[in-house]
């Protein structure tokens, strides 16, 4: 078996359990196992990193298929907060550090989605029979019978209209048909995300959070659809699933370099106060702002690098904050190498919907 150097992140469970998974991974060489930190496990398993980079279209299909495999299979018998697809850390060292470091979000946030689950909700319609349908609205079919009856030279224009109008048609149609899915359905949902329809065949694309109690209820209103559009739609349910258009945890580590070239940029030094840090970048910009150097040579330029130290300096601070000081007081920040490289900073991801 070769040799993991990195180990690859599907998701944190609140459990104590050492368990390894009956499941095929991002690699099937490994096995899905859980690292634990008290009462939090990340489902992980050993990937060499370079095999995620520069992915060719199917082989990105084929490693986010195991990736929600995974997530799904752990989520019949525990909550589960996805993380980004692709994300992968060092060693288990640092996995036990994502969960001691996070450990109040990520127990706030698998709390919040507990007995929760996602299910998504697409209908399709026949492209041929809304086309025929459009073509017998009024004006459309005055147009077009226009059109037939002259030479094709000579109605440029209205061909122009006509295709325009026919696309205006097909909107109004979508329109009305999501807004009467949806409110069919938002009642039975804790929250709902509207997502982009993938191509014109597609007039919903919806997720749904339901707790586990409504998961009955969901089949009765798609029937109930059904009924209302007279079997003219098709009308699919992928689900329960892991909340991950809901809540998907997000892990980034900043590069050392770029933390250390914003630290001498501002003058500071590998250990600093967060007070500090503001200090020290509001002395500098209030120098180096071009309202105050119109003549400075790109006085614009530097503005913009002090400023983007300053945020990434902060970013840094804030995940760096201790638990009971994460609101706003003032802490110790170590910016040296060892300890920027194991630190991580943490985002909770709600998928924004197109309405």
């Amino acid at each position: 078996m070769p040799t993991a150097t990195w180990q690859y992140v599907y998701g944190i469970i609140p459990t104590d359990d050492r368990a390894i998974f009956d499941v095929a991974g991002i690699d099937p060489a490994y096995d899905v196992y859980t690292v634990v930190e008290g009462d939090l496990a990340v489902v992980t398993s050993g990937v060499d990193p370079d095999s995620l980079h520069d992915l060719e279209r199917a082989t990105a299909v084929r490693y986010l298929s195991a990736h929600q495999r995974v997530l799904e299979l752990v989520s019949h018998d525990y909550p589960v907060l996805p993380v980004k697809f692709g994300t992968t850390l060092p060693d288990e060292g640092m996995l036990r550090e994502l969960l001691s470091q996070g450990a109040q979000l990520l127990r706030t946030t698998l709390d919040a989605y507990a007995g929760k689950e996602q299910h998504e909700v697409v209908v399709l319609w026949d492209m041929k029979n809304v086309f025929q349908e459009i073509a017998a609205e009024e004006p459309i079919a005055a147009l077009r019978n226009q059109i037939t009856s002259q030479p094709p030279e000579e109605t440029v224009n209205e061909r122009v209209a006509l295709g325009q109008m026919v696309h205006a048609s097909i909107q109004r149609r979508r329109r009305q048909i999501s807004e009467q899915v949806i409110a069919q359905l938002r009642d039975l949902a804790d929250d709902v995300i509207v997502n982009p329809t993938m191509d014109d065949t597609m007039v919903v694309n919806v997720a749904l959070l339901l707790a586990n109690s409504r998961q009955g209820d969901i089949d009765e209103r798609l029937e109930a659809l059904d009924a209302l559009f007279g079997g003219q739609l098709q009308i699919r349910c992928v689900g329960p699933l892991p909340p991950y258009s809901f809540a998907t945890l997000a892990v980034q580590v900043l590069p050392f370099d770029a933390v250390d070239a914003a630290r001498q940029l501002l003058g500071l030094s590998e250990e600093v106060r967060t007070s500090e840090i503001k200090h020290v970048y509001r002395q500098h910009a209030a120098q180096a702002h071009p309202d105050h150097n119109p003549s400075a040579e790109h006085a614009v330029e530097h503005m913009e690098s002090l400023t983007g130290a300053y945020q990434l300096l902060s970013a840094l601070a804030k995940a760096q904050a201790p638990a009971a000081d994460d609101q706003g007081h003032d802490w110790l920040c170590h910016l040296d190498r060892a300890a920027v490289e194991r630190t991580l900073l943490l985002a909770v991801v709600h998928q924004e919907g197109v309405l």
